[in-house]
């Protein structure tokens, strides 16, 4: 499989480079492709709704004893990486993936506090479902830790999505380290992948799901992965 871009050292830095002043720090970025088309039957964007190559970082500021988390865009021009769109991650509302992508890499990121609900959020496709995964644990490990509450998931796996973290925990590199404290504040501290563990929180699967999950993964499991 090839090299993750959130494994890439140097679009980190761009990307660092490209919000420098704004006294947040990239914590994770990650290569994505952009879109608001329709999906057809090959798993391939229709004529006139091609995607456009953008780049989410997922990035943190610490200010006294607070810790803002954010989600950023951004696009290249001419091999400088430009700030696009930026939103707070406290107002991620749900996590949707796109179904008629049979590919499972496509997903919408629903936030609550955007001017216009009636216009359909952009799509964000990666490369694998790694990456994928990759970037929703961080996403939902920032909102449980930081934020402490959870967007609504929608079409995704969350107890596949923990098992992928744990059997990835070894392999991974950090997406965050300690925040340094202002002020005297104390240490704000940001999961890191390789101490990932996803918690399947209780509002997040229905009861016929949980049936499922104990006839799947039997009850000891289950509940491991709900209060471990």
């Amino acid at each position: 499989m090839a090299k993750s871009s959130a494994d890439d050292a140097e679009l980190k830095r761009a990307c660092e480079a490209a919000i420098e002043g704004t006294k947040q720090k990239i914590v994770l970025s990650i290569r994505v492709a952009k879109s608001r088309g329709i999906w057809g039957k090959s798993g391939r964007l229709s004529r006139g709704h091609m995607a456009k190559s953008r780049v989410l970082a997922i990035s943190i500021k610490v200010k006294g004893q607070r810790t803002k988390a954010f989600l950023r865009v951004l696009k290249e021009n001419g091999g400088i990486f430009e700030p696009a769109k930026l939103y707070k991650l406290k107002h991620l509302s749900k996590v949707e993936l796109v179904s008629n992508d049979p590919s499972g890499c496509t997903f919408m990121l629903g936030f609550d506090n955007l001017r216009s609900q009636s216009v359909a959020p952009p799509q964000w496709t990666m490369r694998n479902v790694d990456d994928r995964n990759r970037l929703l644990v961080c996403i939902l490990n920032i909102c449980k830790e930081v934020l402490t509450r959870l967007p609504k998931v929608v079409g995704i796996d969350i107890v596949e999505m923990a098992l992928w973290a744990k059997e990835n925990s070894q392999n991974t590199t950090s997406v965050a380290s300690q925040a340094k404290p202002q002020n005297g504040g104390p240490v704000a501290t940001i999961v890191a992948e390789d101490d990932l563990k996803v918690t399947v929180e209780k509002d997040l699967v229905s009861q016929a799901e949980e049936e499922d999950m104990e006839a799947l993964l039997g009850t000891y499991v289950l509940l491991h992965l709900l209060f471990s």
